[in-house]
């Protein structure tokens, strides 16, 4: 067995059993907690409306939920959606989050209270206010399509809001002080080549979230609604090990990437043709083949079905990974260990083999492909002055 495997083994040996741990002390229980309300003139959603055609369990047929959207003139949409039953994660009784079939139940309605609620945040103000539109009718006809385009609209706005400013700043305010000389700033063309890229990349990157809170809604996975309903310690306990967990992932997932030639090859060499200061850009932050960008973020779900995880601070999460991603890209180096900055990630581009790493670098601190950009300039400079001997 290699050192590397080792290691894996052991990691996850600690992740279990701290699982195992957590899961035979806590105490279970569901906080108390209001339904939401309406979100001034903006849009809201009415807990009473939602529930008010919902069936209980008790004869076995399930529980059915409604959507509802509130524009300006009135309401915009009426959907439903049928939930069968009690979907529930096998590892819910290990983690004890919630101690009843009926609080796990409540939990879902919860989750699905707040999905219904961003939707109209975001939907009532874009679609059509006509019920009877085809495009409304269509969006509003599944909740998956629904968190799509809501998901989609977020995604693309948060990339070239945050896109634009970084890159204004960087080069236009603040670029005589931030690099070396003109030559370290990315040319127009490139920053247009990679907003292209991503750009078209944007309708499946939103497929994920939009897929994660269908499989959240069904009960699969140990989402909770409410910090109330683990309290504050267990929350940020939780959050570490999802945190660790996600950290690990993403690692492996971004290594296998290089390592295996076929993933490189069809996948990931779309990113790392930015790969020089003058090339690389806070666009290039999402500008990926689009499976190398969910298979990138998929860690983030599927992290879910093990680890308890409060359902709304995962979906910040995933649009926080956005605003990450645009800052690793801009070749400004700060260091503050062990946070994994852009000055490690454009090394990263450069030699393709270290630094791997999310937002820390202990993973590949761990498994030997950490450089630190200190380093790499001494050894540069060293082999400079070897020519010259």
């Amino acid at each position: 067995m290699t050192r590397s495997a080792r290691l894996v083994g052991s990691i996850l040996a600690v992740i279990l059993a701290v699982c195992v741990s957590v899961g035979q002390t806590a105490v279970g229980g569901a906080g108390s907690v209001g339904s939401v309300g309406s979100v001034g003139s903006v849009g809201s959603v009415e807990p009473g409306v939602i529930f008010a055609n919902s069936k209980t369990d008790t004869d076995g047929e399930g529980l059915e939920y409604g959507h509802v959207m509130h524009g300006k003139n009135g309401t915009v949409v009426t959907a439903s959606s049928r939930f069968h039953g009690n979907g529930k994660n096998p590892l819910s009784g290990l983690w004890r989050v919630f101690s009843s079939d009926a609080q796990n139940a409540l939990n879902i309605e919860r989750i699905k209270e707040e999905n219904d609620w961003k939707n109209s945040l975001v939907l009532s103000w874009m679609l059509p206010e006509d019920a009877s539109n085809p495009i409304t009718s269509l969006v509003s006809s599944s909740r998956f399509l629904s968190s799509w385009v809501r998901n989609w609209f977020m995604a693309t706005t948060l990339y070239f809001l945050v896109g634009g400013l970084w890159a204004y700043y960087c080069y236009y305010c603040f670029g005589d002080s931030l690099y070396p000389s003109s030559d370290h700033i990315p040319s127009v063309s490139a920053m247009l080549s990679q907003i292209r890229v991503a750009f078209m990349a944007m309708p499946l990157y939103a497929m994920l979230p939009a897929a994660t809170e269908q499989i959240v809604e069904a009960g699969w996975t140990l989402s909770y609604a409410r910090i109330d309903d683990v309290g504050v310690f267990r929350y940020i306990l939780y959050f570490a090990l999802y945190m660790t967990s996600v950290e690990f992932c993403v690692y492996w997932q971004h290594r296998n990437l290089h390592d295996f030639r076929t993933g490189y090859k069809y996948l990931h060499k779309y990113h790392h043709i930015y790969n020089k200061d003058n090339t690389l850009s806070p666009f290039a932050g999402l500008a990926f083949h689009p499976l190398d960008g969910i298979l990138q973020a998929v860690p983030y779900t599927w992290t879910l079905f093990y680890i308890p995880q409060h359902f709304m601070t995962h979906e910040l999460l995933l649009f926080l990974t956005a605003i990450w991603t645009t800052s690793i890209h801009d070749c400004i180096h700060v260091r503050m260990d062990p946070i994994m900055g852009a000055g490690y990630h454009k090394l990263h581009h450069l030699k393709y083999t270290v630094n791997h790493g999310h937002y820390f670098w202990y993973m590949d601190h761990i498994f030997g492909t950490l450089l630190f950009p200190e380093d790499y300039e001494e050894q540069k400079r060293i082999r400079l002055e070897g020519k010259k001997q």
